[in-house]
């Protein structure tokens, strides 16, 4: 039991650092929307008339699609890391039940 023990520490460690991972992702991808969105706004700044105006839009069209899909991609692996550390804590709980129990 005391190598399950460990190992279930291990992967839950992994869990939190898979997280921490995640969380450093996703500061890089604000940046990265922060840029193209000082791009767009240098653009319609250098650029004037009717085309600009209709190419402005698609890029932002393109841009604010593109945030949504990677936030959504983002959320479910986030959601997937949260359940992970939640299946791995209630099988530490289990083992740490049945070790109270077969001690007695």
């Amino acid at each position: 039991m005391e190598k399950e023990r460990k190992r279930l520490e291990k992967q839950l460690e992994e869990s939190v650092n898979k997280r921490r991972k995640l969380e450093d992702i996703q500061i890089g991808l604000i940046q990265l929307n922060r840029d193209k969105a000082n791009i767009l706004v240098n653009f319609s700044e250098a650029w004037q008339g009717k085309k600009a105006d209709e190419t402005m839009s698609k890029l932002e069209d393109a841009v604010e699609e593109e945030w949504r899909e990677t936030r959504q991609y983002v959320n479910a692996l986030e959601d997937e890391i949260i359940e992970e550390k939640r299946q791995i804590r209630i099988q530490l709980e289990k083992l740490k039940e049945n070790a109270k129990n077969g001690a007695h």
